[in-house]
């Protein structure tokens, strides 16, 4: 279900910081649209080493009801069948919008990886 975050104030930019808390590699994607549009343009793409704690921030100047779609994966080969914790957090003037933490839980298949995709509504 996707999560819905705000209210956003459309003269200031949303800053989105993905964040890796287990012992993983985290590797993400991100793509938005405006409200009226169908098309997604991409927004920002990266990955850590096993284990680093935080990725870039991105951000994004939008109105309400645009929409964030995202793909986060977690990778550690020498874990199998572990438990990972990531998360997004959004925010405006380093304040955390309502409902703009997202936890990404999950456990990594039998080679050690697993990825969860989504995507979010700006309210």
């Amino acid at each position: 279900m996707p999560a819905h975050v705000g209210p956003i104030d459309p003269s200031r930019p949303v800053d989105i910081e993905i964040a890796g808390l287990s012992n993983h590699a985290i590797a993400f994607a991100l793509w938005w649209r405006a409200p009226d549009r169908a098309d997604w343009t991409l927004l920002g793409q990266g990955h850590t080493g096993d284990g680093a704690a935080g990725l870039p921030k991105l951000s994004l100047t939008a109105t309400p009801h645009a929409q964030i779609y995202y793909w986060v994966a977690a990778s550690n080969p020498a874990r199998p069948h572990a438990a990972y914790h990531a998360r997004l957090r959004l925010t405006q003037n380093a304040i955390l919008l309502p409902n703009g933490e997202i936890g990404l839980r999950g456990t990594t298949d039998a080679v050690g990886n697993d990825s969860v995709e989504e995507w979010i509504d700006l309210l």
